[in-house]
């Protein structure tokens, strides 16, 4: 299977969407090795549903549900299953991506560990959005448009670039608000800074730079039309390129934009191949 490390996983909706993703031969294709959250309310969902992905279809516990209907408390559950508990408690990480409780070495470090030598892999992951969303932006710029200027969750994006720049993930899959494609910093759309960052990664973190490794480039698919690279041009219209989820059979009208990035030197063209198909070459 393929490892996904997720980070600012939230609640792992993102993640779980690939956990639950089977080929056409009924077989798992991606395994979720790590996911790092900072929430603590979401870490402990993280960690419940790491565990419940510890047993086969149709083998889960009857205490896990009697845990969600509130008659066991989560660690006599965990205490019941302590092995599928510590597999959990390895895959499921509350860290905050940027603090100094939580520097680039230690997450370096444990994300290696959880890829273990493995060259196919993807990252996934959707940075804080509320400095985006056109909710948040409502409520921020009339109060305070300084603050609002100088939030940093404006460039907590420059985590995940961080990680794709010293990980080199083969590909990775962006996911935030439909905001962000309307956001601005100092007049400037943040958009194209984003997207000129994740296309040339060590443009922007040039202290990453390995010259043993070939330069690190990604080609940048937007979901909402994915036979078209976002650099073919100038960027379009934000209704192409949003994916709405009451339109794929979801009860909920979210709004989001996602990308996926896949390393230029794969030379991977969309709608030719499945994603279970394409087979990387690990750069070290």
């Amino acid at each position: 299977m393929i490892p996904v490390i997720d980070v600012f996983a939230g609640p792992g909706g993102l993640g779980e969407g690939f956990s639950a993703y089977r080929n056409s031969a009924g077989q798992q294709v991606f395994k979720i090795a790590l996911s790092i959250e900072k929430d603590a309310d979401a870490y402990k969902t993280l960690l419940l549903r790491s565990f419940y992905r510890q047993f086969l279809k149709g083998q889960h516990p009857e205490e896990y549900y009697e845990c969600l209907r509130g008659k066991l408390a989560i660690q006599e559950l965990y205490s019941k299953f302590p092995m599928q508990a510590a597999v959990a408690a390895d895959e499921a990480w509350q860290a905050e991506l940027g603090s100094n409780l939580f520097p680039a070495d230690t997450i370096d470090e444990r994300i290696r560990a959880a890829l273990d030598g493995k060259g196919n892999w993807a990252l996934i992951g959707g940075p804080p959005c509320q400095a985006y969303s056109l909710v948040g932006r409502s409520r921020m710029i009339p109060k305070d448009p300084d603050k609002y200027e100088k939030d940093h969750r404006h460039f907590l994006y420059r985590e995940y670039l961080r990680i794709i720049a010293a990980h080199r993930p083969p590909v990775f899959v962006m996911e935030n608000v439909k905001g962000i494609l309307s956001s601005k910093v100092n007049g400037a759309p943040i958009i194209d800074r984003i997207l000129a960052d994740l296309q040339r990664p060590l443009d922007a973190l040039p202290q990453l730079k390995n010259p043993k490794l070939p330069d690190l480039e990604y080609e940048l698919h937007p979901l909402g039309n994915y036979g078209e690279t976002l650099f073919d041009g100038s960027l379009p219209a934000a209704s192409e390129y949003i994916v709405r989820c009451e339109e794929h059979g979801l009860p909920q009208s979210r709004h989001r934009f996602i990308l996926v990035g896949v390393r230029r030197d794969l030379k991977w063209s969309p709608g030719k191949l499945r994603v279970e198909e394409v087979r990387v070459h690990d750069p070290k």
